[in-house]
């Protein structure tokens, strides 16, 4: 830290003039400021202005005397620059960030320079006036060059090398870059008379370089020979006697040098010769971090076009091991995915400039902990190690390692040869690389599953046994169809695209519209009778159902047309006989019945009433025949839709009615107060022909049906015991198979009835007991949640 400092500070603001202040006791003992507004210019050795200033303020600076002046600017402030500039100033400081630092540094390099060069105090001599111009212009120029965005990096680090080379009368200078492992040194960039050329290699050890990356300082030799240099490699093999050199930084870590030299020894450097090539090495630096940010941002957007243009997850990975390379400037990389689902193996996907293919890797065999700890942080890791970075799965020496995850993937790996390779911002930009190698991935993956669905639709739409049409409704164009629906109508695909979708079935077209527009809105919709128009004119019914699907982000309705003129002859063709069989068969039965009564009453023999008997008996139970295929019609008539039924005041009602019928027959109820069943109120129908069979096919003149009810978390049921003869085999195996076979029919349509009726509404009926004592037969119903109807 230099001794004392002597200070004028000009500003706007108090607050300002003590920043000033404050930075200055950063770099000098004791500092005695001024009266900011007036004094004896004389008495100080520097005068500090901060821009902007009012013009007395610039005025009054212009007429200080011959004390040096640095004034503060920031970048856009050009106009406070030409004003330093009239004012005479010997330095300008241009700068947002650390700028009263930066001020501080200057000030001392001004200063102490001119104590330097003139031995004196305070009051600054011609000569030194004339150098504070010539370093003004020098400073103006190397700003010129920095803030130049026409001029490429190469140009720009020519030009300030140029201005530098003028300023400090020496023989070359160049920018290199070093590693230190190898102790390698390239020649970037170089002007001047030595035959030092860029893409030079050297030894670092033959440089004077070797200490300048030692320290922070600029290292300063005006003769080397008589500075302790003689004997060394940087001597010996350079012939230089004087060498003015500073560190160069990108991202916190070193690049390389900026250094002046000349084959003949000089005067010792100034404190204000320092501060130039500090200054200078602090351009330039900035000017490389600037270009390495660039250019990996450049590579980093085109990279990502190029991953989200890739089709396959394997060329997702060749680009992302390309990007990273790029990106990062990283000699290799190396992309690897989970390989198993435990998560026990990765295996190399692809890779960049690696020299070995690599073997899977399982989790814990040693040879990749680096990436498997990158996995399972969920962070971008970095690793240095001068000996070499171990786990990185590459085959080379690898002393810098950067692992980036891809979500639960896999991780993508950076290495270097050189310690140090990778800073902050590359973390930051790998962290990118990743993220967007992570979205190429799942785009990847949903490409694939849309591109299955797409072809499980496909297969879907052709292999229908119903016409399919896929309709545009905002374009009111049909954009495909299936074969069946071809084949139904009669016209080719080309054709059918070219219709309208609603004339398809223009004989109902404003139902088939509303149906469509249902469907869009309310993603579903159905009609169960239209017409459609072949081409030939004829009229076809269909049954139509809609639905509102997606398809490659476009919403369209995909309508489902089903021929239904075979199922509209069934039903006419069963109306007919369900027609035919209740009212010619009942008709008759009941003339039958009639003449068979009044027979009997003019008869006298016994046998001859007796076969009379039989046939009235008959004639009842074809007319009951009849009266429960009417039933079957009726049911299939309404909806199913299930209900909550209170299973015990449905079965009061049914043995209401048979007791009614059947006065000597005694029906029990058990067990069914709180009972109640999720199914439709025609449920009564399969209980009545249960209870109704039972009391028939008694033995006793006063038979006694049990019905006994129960309930569980599985559902209700109900189980009807009789003491009839037993059931006949054709008769259980309608119940519990609802078949008959061509040799054994069942007995009547009741069972048939009590059957569909119990599995219509989601139940079963099973044979429980059906021993010569008696049968017991068992219905089990879904249970009801919410409250019953009575």
């Amino acid at each position: 830290m230099a001794g004392s400092l002597a200070v004028r500070v000009v500003a706007d603001g108090t607050e300002t003039s003590e920043s000033v202040l404050d930075a200055l006791a950063t770099v000098y003992e004791r500092v005695d400021p001024a009266d900011g507004d007036t004094g004896d210019d004389s008495t100080v050795d520097c005068v500090v202005a901060v821009a902007p200033l009012a013009d007395a303020a610039w005025q009054r600076l212009a007429d200080r005397g011959d004390a040096p002046l640095v004034v503060l600017a920031s970048p856009a402030d050009s106009e406070s620059r030409h004003r330093a500039t009239e004012a005479g100033a010997t330095d300008v400081v241009i700068a947002d960030h650390d700028r009263f630092a930066a001020l501080a540094h200057r000030v001392r390099g001004v200063v102490e320079g001119r104590r330097s060069a003139t031995g004196q105090g305070p009051r600054a001599l011609e000569s030194e006036a004339e150098e504070r111009a010539a370093d003004g212009r020098y400073l103006r120029d190397l700003y010129d060059v920095a803030t130049d965005d026409a001029l490429s990096f190469e140009a720009k680090t020519e030009r300030i090398l140029e201005i530098g080379l003028d300023r400090l009368g020496v023989e070359n200078a160049h920018l290199s870059s070093i590693d230190r492992r190898p102790e390698r040194y390239e020649v970037v960039a170089s002007v001047g008379d030595l035959p030092i050329e860029p893409g030079v290699q050297l030894d670092l050890a033959t440089t004077f370089c070797k200490r300048t990356i030692q320290s922070d300082d600029v290292l300063a030799i005006d003769h080397a020979a008589e500075r302790g240099w003689r004997g060394d490699p940087a001597y010996e093999e350079n012939d230089v006697e004087c060498y003015l050199g500073a560190r160069v930084t990108v991202g916190g870590s070193l690049y390389g040098t900026v250094c002046f030299m000349d084959r003949s020894p000089r005067p010792p450097f100034t404190e204000a010769e320092r501060a130039f090539v500090s200054l200078v090495a602090r351009w330039l630096s900035h000017e490389l971090e600037r270009r390495r940010r660039e250019t990996a941002v450049d590579a980093l957007h085109d990279g990502t076009a190029r991953l989200l243009r890739a089709k396959t997850t394997g060329s997702v990975c060749e680009t992302a091991t390309e990007v990273a390379a790029a990106v990062l400037d990283a000699p290799r990389t190396r992309v690897w995915l989970v390989d198993d689902d435990p998560g026990t193996r990765l295996r190399a996907a692809a890779d960049h400039a690696c020299e070995a293919d690599a073997d899977p890797i399982e989790r814990g065999d040693g040879r990749g902990d680096a990436l498997w700890e990158a996995l399972d942080d969920g962070a971008t890791r970095r690793s240095d190690d001068p000996e070499g970075v171990d786990g990185t799965g590459f085959a080379e020496r690898t002393r810098s390692a950067l692992v980036t995850p891809l979500g639960t993937d896999g991780v993508l790996i950076a290495g270097s040869p050189t310690a140090d390779a990778f800073d902050d911002v590359d973390d930051v930009m790998a962290g990118m690389v990743g993220s967007n190698v992570v979205a190429a991935l799942e785009r990847i993956d949903w490409i694939d599953q849309v591109r299955d669905a797409r072809e499980r639709f496909q297969r879907i739409f052709e292999s229908a046994s119903d016409g399919l049409l896929l309709v545009d409704p905002a374009a009111d164009e049909i954009a495909d169809c299936n074969d069946r629906l071809c084949e139904l109508l009669g016209f080719d695909r080309a054709e059918l695209r070219t219709v309208a979708p609603s004339t398809i079935c223009r004989d109902d077209i404003e139902a088939f519209r509303r149906l469509l527009v249902r469907a869009r809105e309310e993603g579903r919709a159905g009609a169960d009778e239209l017409v459609c128009r072949d081409r030939g004119g004829g009229r076809i019914p269909v049954a139509v159902s809609a639905a509102a699907v997606e398809l490659d982000g476009r919403d369209y309705v995909l309508a489902s047309v089903r021929d239904i003129r075979d199922r509209l002859h069934r039903e006419q063709a069963l109306s007919v006989f369900n027609r035919v069989l209740r009212h010619n068969i009942r008709n008759d039965m009941n003339v039958v019945i009639g003449r068979a009564t009044m027979l009997r009453g003019a008869l006298d023999g016994a046998d001859q009433r007796a076969h009379l008997d039989h046939i009235v008996e008959t004639a009842r139970k074809l007319t009951e025949l009849g009266e429960k295929a009417r039933t079957f019609r009726r049911l299939d008539d309404r909806e199913p839709e299930a209900d909550s039924v209170a299973v015990g005041g449905l079965l009061e009602r049914v043995r209401e009615s048979l007791v009614g019928e059947y006065p000597d027959a005694t029906v029990t109820i058990r067990g069914a107060d709180d009972a109640t069943a999720a199914v439709a109120p025609t449920i009564d129908v399969a209980m009545r022909e249960l209870l109704e069979n039972a009391i028939k096919h008694a033995t006793t003149d006063d038979p006694a049906v049990t019905v006994t009810v129960a309930r569980d978390e599985d559902g209700v049921s109900v189980r009807v015991a009789d003491e009839g003869p037993g059931l006949p085999e054709q008769d259980r195996a309608v119940l519990e198979g609802g078949y008959e076979t061509p040799l054994n029919h069942g007995s009547g349509l009741g069972l048939w009835l009590a059957n569909w009726v119990v599995t219509a509404a989601g139940g079963s009926i099973a044979v429980v007991d059906a021993g010569p004592e008696g049968t017991t037969i068992e219905l089990s119903l879904p249970a009801a949640t919410g409250a019953a109807e009575p």
